[in-house]
C-alpha cells in the first residue's frame, strides 16, 4: 500500500517548498518538489506532517494561512493516495506524479473549456472548407455545382455585412429583424428574383444547420421551424412549341458556332435534359429492348435516366456522326441562342410576371411585356420537351421518367401551357374517345 510523507529541504530559507516523498512498495519510490506549496519551516509538525496553526505567536492572518495550506497538504495526500490505487504499481512514475499533482493543485487548468459560439461567417467558411464532409439528403457528395451555389451565399453575406458597418455577427443575432434586412439587401442592392432570394435563405438554413452545434441553435431564430420562411413564386417561363422548334431547325445558318448552339439547343430539346448533361448525349447509344437510348446520371441529382432517341433527336446525332461538340459555358450559349431564335423569327410578345422591389423598398408583382428569343435560354428546351410531350398527351409519369422529376408537384412546375391549350387537349382527347365509343 503506497504512503505519502512531506519533508523540507535545507533550501529555502524560513519558507520553502515541500517535498512530497512517495513510497509505492518497498522497492519502488518517487519524490518530487510541490512547485508553490510553501510551509513555515519554523512552524513545521515533522511528526503531523502540518503546520502549527494554533500558536499564540502568529497573526490572525497567518493563522488562516497556515489553516488554508495544511488543508491543501491534507487533500493533495488523499487525492494523491485514491489515485495511487486506480492504476499499477509500475505507471507510477515521476512524470505521472507531477502531472497528477498539478491536477490536484490548479485543476482550472485541465476543466474543459467552454467553446466558443460560432459566428455565422465561421459557420460559412467551415462548411466551405469542408464540402468532402458534406452529403445530401441521399446520402451522396455535394456536387461542385452546388459548392458554387454556396460561394455565391458567401458573398452576398460578406456585401451585406460591409453595407451595415460589420464583419461577421453572431447566430443569435440571426432573427426575423436580419431575415428582413437580408432579404430587403438582396432584392434591392444586389438586385436579385424573388426565387433566387428564397434559394438563397434555404442554403443559408443549410449552412447553419450543418456548422454549428444543435445547442448553440437552439438561440438562432433564423432556423426555427416556420420562422423565416425561404418563400417562392411560380415564374410565368415560357416553352417553344414543336412547330417553334421546327423553325429553328429549319434556320439556315453559315456561322459555324451558331450552327452548334442551335443544334444543341434542339438535342436537349427533345431529350428533355438539363444543359449540365449536354455532354453525356453523344456517342453510339445503346439498344434497349429494341430501340436506341441514351442511359445516365443526371449531373445535378445524380438520378440514372434513359432517354430515348426521338427521330429529331437522331437527326442532329446523325448530322455530327453521334459526336456532338463540346458544350460551351452556359452563359456564351445563351447569348449566342437568343441570336438564334430571334433569327428564327420569334419576335412575338410574352408577358412575364415575377416580383421587384420599388423605392420604398417593398416587393410587388409587376408584369413585363418580352419579345419571345430575349427570354429564351438553354433550360428552355427542357422546359420544352415537358410541355410537348405532355400536350402530346403522354402519361405525367412517363414524361417524369425521362426528365428525372421525383414528385409530381416539382415536374408539373415545368408545364407551361396556356388554358386554351389546355382546353384544346380536353377537347380533342374527349372526341377520340367518343370516336371509340360510336365504333364499339
Amino acid at each position: 500500500m503506497a504512503t505519502i510523507k512531506y519533508i523540507l529541504g535545507k533550501r529555502g530559507g524560513d519558507r520553502p517548498e515541500v517535498i512530497l516523498r512517495l513510497k509505492i512498495n518497498q522497492l519502488q519510490r518517487v519524490q518530487v518538489k510541490v512547485k508553490g506549496l510553501s510551509v513555515s519551516r519554523k512552524y513545521w509538525d515533522e511528526k503531523n506532517q502540518r503546520q502549527k496553526d494554533t500558536s499564540d505567536f502568529l497573526t490572525p492572518w497567518e493563522k488562516n494561512d497556515f489553516r488554508a495550506t495544511n488543508k491543501l497538504l491534507s487533500d493533495l495526500k488523499e487525492t494523491l493516495l485514491q489515485r495511487c490505487d486506480e492504476i499499477l504499481e509500475e505507471e507510477i512514475t515521476g512524470d505521472w506524479v507531477k502531472e497528477q499533482i498539478d491536477m490536484i493543485l490548479h485543476p482550472s487548468k485541465y476543466s474543459p473549456k467552454e467553446a466558443k459560439p460560432i459566428t455565422l461567417m465561421q459557420a460559412v467558411n467551415d462548411f466551405l472548407a469542408n464540402p468532402d464532409n458534406r452529403l445530401t439528403r441521399d446520402g451522396d457528395p455535394i456536387k461542385k455545382s452546388t459548392q458554387k451555389v454556396y460561394t455565391q451565399i458567401k458573398r452576398h453575406l460578406v456585401e451585406y455585412l460591409n453595407s451595415i458597418g460589420r464583419k461577421d455577427m453572431e447566430t443569435d443575432e440571426l432573427n426575423a429583424q436580419f431575415h428582413a434586412k437580408f432579404v430587403n439587401f438582396l432584392y434591392t442592392k444586389q438586385g436579385l428574383k424573388k426565387n433566387t432570394v428564397g434559394k438563397m435563405i434555404r442554403n443559408l438554413k443549410t449552412v447553419i444547420n450543418n456548422s454549428v452545434p444543435r445547442e448553440q441553435r437552439v438561440n438562432c431564430e433564423f432556423v426555427d421551424r416556420g420562422s423565416c420562411k425561404a418563400f417562392a413564386e411560380e415564374i410565368d417561363n415560357i416553352y417553344l412549341t414543336e412547330e417553334e422548334l421546327k423553325k429553328i431547325g429549319e434556320l439556315k445558318i453559315t456561322t459555324p458556332y451558331l450552327d452548334k448552339v442551335r443544334d444543341q439547343f434542339l438535342l436537349l430539346a427533345w431529350t428533355g435534359c438539363r444543359y449540365s448533361d449536354l455532354s453525356k448525349l453523344t456517342g453510339e447509344p445503346i439498344m434497349e429492348d429494341g430501340y436506341p437510348c441514351y442511359k445516365l446520371a443526371q449531373q445535378k441529382t445524380g438520378n440514372k435516366v434513359t432517354i430515348p432517341i426521338l427521330p429529331e433527336t437522331k437527326k442532329i446525332l446523325e448530322k455530327y456522326n453521334y459526336n456532338m461538340p463540346k458544350p460551351m459555358t452556359n452563359q456564351k450559349f445563351n447569348e449566342y441562342l437568343k441570336v438564334v431564335v430571334k433569327a428564327a423569327g420569334l419576335v412575338n410578345e410574352v408577358e412575364i410576371q415575377h416580383t421587384e422591389v420599388g423605392e420604398s423598398d417593398e416587393p410587388y408583382k409587376v408584369t413585363r411585356s418580352y419579345q419571345k428569343w430575349e427570354v429564351v435560354t438553354a433550360h428552355t428546351a427542357r422546359r420544352s420537351f415537358a410541355s410537348n410531350m405532355y400536350n402530346r398527351r403522354f402519361p405525367t409519369l412517363m414524361i417524369m421518367a425521362i426528365t428525372g422529376h421525383k414528385t409530381e408537384k416539382s415536374f408539373l412546375t415545368y408545364i407551361k401551357v396556356r388554358p386554351d391549350e389546355h382546353a384544346k387537349n380536353m377537347f380533342v382527347q374527349f372526341m377520340e374517345q367518343e370516336k371509340r365509343r360510336n365504333k364499339k
